[in-house]
C-alpha cells in the first residue's frame, strides 16, 4: 500500500469517527432536551397504537387506545381495542389485566412498576445508560420527529436494566416529546408504538389509575418487578 493511499484510508477513518461523534453528540443533545421537557411535566397523555410481534411464536398482536403517566410514578395504558385490557401503575404496584387473553388472571408486580412506564425508561440518566446514535429527522405523526437508536450500555446488565436489547426512538423536533418507538425486548419480541393526539399538563382522573381486580379473578403475584411484562 501506497503512502498515498495510506493517507487516505487514514482520513476516511478520522472523518467517519469524527461524524460518528457529531451524530452522538447530537443524539445526546436530544435526549436531555427531551428528559427536560419530560421532568418538566406533570402529566402527559395520548392516544397510541400499539403492534407486538412475538417472534418465536411467529404470532402478532395489536391494539389502541390511551396512555397517560402522572409523575412521579403513576402510569397507564387503557386499551380501547382490545377493549379492557389494561396496564397500570398506581404508585405503589404495577398491574396487567389483558382479559382479551385471559379474563380471569390479573398479574401484580411490586413496587411502583417502573419498568412500565417508557419515557421514564428512556429519558432516565440518558448518558449513564445508552450509546445513542441519532439517525436524522423523518415524518412522523402530526409533524417531524428525531430519529434515535438507544443501544443500553453495560453489557447484559445495561439489557436487564432497561428491559430492551435496542430501541429506536421518534422525539419531535419543537416539543421534544416521543411521538414513536420501536423496543427489541429481551424476550424476542418487538414492541411499536405510534403516539398521536399527544397533551401535555392535562387533567387526569384519578381512577385513570387506579385499578381493583375483577372478582373471580387469579392475582399472580411477581416480586421481581415488571420486566417485559408491558407488552
Amino acid at each position: 500500500m501506497g503512502p498515498l493511499m495510506l493517507s487516505f484510508l487514514l482520513l476516511s477513518l478520522l472523518s467517519t469517527a469524527r461524524s460518528a461523534q457529531a451524530q452522538d453528540g447530537q443524539a445526546y443533545r436530544v435526549l436531555y432536551a427531551a428528559s427536560e421537557r419530560y421532568y418538566g411535566l406533570e402529566t402527559l397523555c395520548a392516544h397510541f397504537e400499539q403492534e407486538i410481534e412475538v417472534t418465536l411464536l411467529r404470532q402478532t398482536r395489536s391494539g389502541e387506545g390511551t396512555v397517560c403517566q402522572r409523575r412521579p410514578d403513576h402510569f397507564s395504558m387503557r386499551f380501547s381495542d382490545p377493549p379492557g385490557d389494561l396496564l397500570v401503575t398506581d404508585g405503589e404496584f404495577g398491574w396487567t389485566f389483558y382479559p382479551s387473553m385471559d379474563p380471569r388472571q390479573v398479574m401484580q408486580f411490586s413496587g411502583a412498576g417502573g419498568g412500565f412506564n417508557f419515557y421514564q425508561n428512556f429519558l432516565e440518566d440518558p448518558r449513564g445508560r445508552f450509546d445513542p446514535v441519532h439517525e436524522g429527522r423523518e415524518r412522523m405523526g402530526d409533524g417531524t420527529s428525531h430519529k434515535i437508536t438507544l443501544t443500553p450500555r453495560g453489557g447484559n446488565v445495561g439489557v436487564r436494566a432497561s428491559g430492551f436489547r435496542s430501541a429506536t426512538v421518534w422525539f419531535d423536533v419543537d416539543s421534544y416529546l416521543i411521538t414513536a418507538m420501536d423496543v427489541y425486548n429481551t424476550n424476542e419480541s418487538i414492541r411499536r408504538v405510534r403516539l398521536t393526539d399527544i397533551q401535555a399538563d392535562v387533567e387526569i382522573k384519578p381512577a385513570v389509575f387506579r385499578f381493583v381486580p375483577p372478582e373471580g379473578a387469579r392475582v399472580i403475584r411477581d416480586p421481581r418487578g415488571p420486566g417485559s411484562a408491558q407488552e
